[in-house]
Formats: structure tokens, sequence, C-alpha cells
């Protein structure tokens, strides 16, 4: 949804978001929140405070991981809330920021037709200046 333009998609999109995340469907969460507090306010004071970040990190991210793909983080490793950080990460950090993502950092077979295309320039390039 963040990178559709806007227009018919981009409302269909919204409608859609409204639907599932919007404030009146906030009560259906409850369940799932109160669930997933518990265990943050076991992690919370079994650190006694000193190392949060792990318990906030599992917390904000596995209630997350659990409405929008119906999974579950066991833990502060969680192979799903890794990849899922890892993604937010470069969302953050590379797209949006434009620290200079390509095609070939997400697609790597592109780098074989980004390579072949350079190499038909190239040629095409010696043969026009021969």
């Amino acid at each position: 949804m963040a990178f559709t333009r806007y227009g018919e998609e981009s409302r269909r999109q919204r409608r859609i978001m409204a639907r599932g995340l919007g404030p009146g469907r906030i009560p259906q969460y409850h369940p799932l929140i109160i669930a997933s507090t518990r265990p943050l306010l076991r992690s919370l004071i079994a650190s006694s405070g000193r190392d949060f970040v792990p318990a906030i990190r599992r917390y904000a991210g596995g209630l997350n991981l659990s409405v929008v793909y119906g999974l579950e983080a066991t833990r502060d490793d969680d192979p799903a809330l890794v990849k899922a950080e890892g993604a937010t990460d470069l969302l953050a950090n590379q797209i949006t920021a434009g620290g200079g993502l390509w095609p070939v950092d997400i697609l790597p077979f592109c780098a074989c037709m980004f390579s072949a295309a350079l190499n038909t320039m190239r040629v095409l390039t010696e043969r026009s200046t021969q």
C-alpha cells in the first residue's frame, strides 16, 4: 500500500485496511493484546528493567505478526520476528531514505540481466565508434 500511486487502487487498499484495522475493530484485538501483554510484563519483571529492549521488540513485533499474518512470536529471536525486523529496516533505511537500493538487491537474478544489458550496450557503442 505504501508504494501504490494515488488512485482507485490506493483507495481500495485503504478501505480494506480500515475494515480490518480501523478504530471500530480495536475491541476484537483486546484478547490478543492482553495475551501478549502478560509475557511482556513477566519479561520486564524478570529483567528488573535493565535490558527491556528485546521484550518490547517481541511485544510490538509479535502483535504485528499476529494481527497481519496470524503468526505467534514465541521467543525474542523468533525467525519471523527477525525477518520482519530486517524488512522494516530495509524499508526504513534503504528504500525510503534514498539509500541506493537497486532491484538486484532484492532480486539477485536481475544482476545477470543488468550485466547482459551492459555488455550489449558496450558492444553497440564499440560498433558505432568503429
